[in-house]
């Protein structure tokens, strides 16, 4: 893979921060509520060694394998990984009308940021389609012909 060459867009910059945004937060969240994390991979992935060590490096994993679509769009202009980060966000925020409908009918109350993740992986995929992103993409495709010459 080579680098894209020329400056990136600022939907670019803000799809990074964004999508980098939303990972940080949900890995904040669920170091904040790590009993309930380790519960969570506990019913996921059935193994009796899950403890709070094992839960905090899946939740490390999970954070880092977020950089990597970013990297790839950032850093190689790729447009595979653009409609692989659309197509597993697509699925993320399939669960946002469940947790709305649990929000909505909680007497106790869930705290907003409960929707800071989907808010900002929403604004990552609008600014991903965005004009000056799609024209960004597609300069990787452009042949040079000054190499031909």
């Amino acid at each position: 893979m080579k680098l894209a060459k020329g400056p990136r867009p600022w939907s670019i910059y803000v799809f990074a921060v964004a999508f980098l945004g939303a990972a940080l937060h949900d890995y904040a969240f669920w170091l904040h509520q790590l009993p309930i994390a380790q519960t969570v991979y506990e019913l996921q992935f059935p193994w009796s060694g899950w403890n709070r060590d094992w839960t905090i490096v899946a939740l490390s994993a999970t954070l880092t394998i977020a950089f990597i679509p970013v990297v790839w769009i950032f850093a190689f202009a790729s447009r595979i990984a653009r409609w692989l980060v659309t197509g597993f966000s697509i699925i993320q925020l399939l669960d946002v009308p469940q947790k709305l409908s649990i929000w909505l009918s909680s007497d106790v109350g869930i705290n907003p940021g409960y929707f800071a993740n989907p808010a900002l992986i929403t604004l990552a995929l609008i600014c991903l389609f965005l004009p000056p992103s799609n024209r960004w993409l597609a300069k990787k495709l452009e042949v040079d012909h000054a190499v031909f010459d």
